[in-house]
């Protein structure tokens, strides 16, 4: 036998969910190691019913999650809330004030740095806290807009300047977009005057979509086929998507 059998056969008994979980079974005597090295490589994904309790504590003690993961968690555990176990639903709620008293920390102790030294990449880091705890309060429109417009305001003496980096660029359309500015996102990207860098044209490509202006789709999703090679998984099935491809 090959050491992973185990996991090809009809089982019963105690079957570790998390590698947390199967790495003290194991120092314990409870499981062969094999069952460790099992959980250690089999991802599971965090929104997949039934939610393994553990795994998500585990991503929420995570101090340095990025947007996407956060939202993606706060879903589920939004859904937690709705449980009737009333421990669960409990779990759900003290994990969704974790998170949003995390964002809200993070902008509180931005904005005191930036009272000492309003440099240019603090100004954009609390701009991007200010975006990512608006985002975390979507289902509070008027919190939501508050904070989305505080980042804006954070990050406009940047977009005044003669050079904005991408990534203040980037962030800047975001916010627009979030706020449904995109009259005011297209005419920045303007002002740029960036050529046919990709990057732009991504986010020129974008907006256009979202103004409805399909031509203008087209005309930068040409402009993109050189650096198609190049551009992340996620942006090529964005193109796709935006000139009617079945990405």
């Amino acid at each position: 036998m090959d050491g992973f059998e185990l996991f090809r056969t009809p089982r019963t008994g105690y079957m570790a969910r998390t590698p947390a979980a199967a790495l003290r079974a194991v120092g314990a005597g409870n499981l062969a190691a094999e069952h460790f090295v099992h959980a250690s490589t089999s991802a599971k994904p965090l929104d997949e019913e039934p939610f393994d309790l553990e795994e998500i504590e585990r991503v929420l003690g995570r101090p340095d999650m990025n947007l996407a993961t956060s939202l993606l968690l706060k879903r589920v555990l939004a859904k937690l809330v709705g449980s009737r176990e009333q421990e669960v639903a409990l779990f759900g709620a003290e994990g969704i004030n974790t998170l949003e008293s995390r964002a809200l920390a993070r902008v509180e102790e931005l904005k005191g740095r930036m009272a000492l030294n309003a440099g240019r990449r603090l100004r954009e880091s609390l701009a991007r806290a200010q975006y990512e705890l608006a985002e975390l309060h979507a289902e509070a429109g008027s919190v939501r807009s508050f904070y989305l417009r505080a980042a804006y305001g954070t990050l406009r003496p940047a977009l005044h300047r003669r050079k904005i980096s991408r990534t203040e660029l980037t962030l800047a359309v975001d916010i627009l977009i979030a706020l449904r500015q995109h009259l005011a996102a297209s005419r920045l990207l303007q002002r740029v005057h960036a050529g046919a860098d990709a990057g732009v044209l991504l986010l020129a490509a974008r907006v256009a979509f979202k103004r409805g202006e399909y031509v203008r789709v087209v005309e930068c999703c040409r402009g993109l086929a050189p650096a198609m090679g190049s551009l992340a998984v996620s942006e090529q099935r964005a193109v796709a998507f935006w000139i009617g491809g079945d990405g």
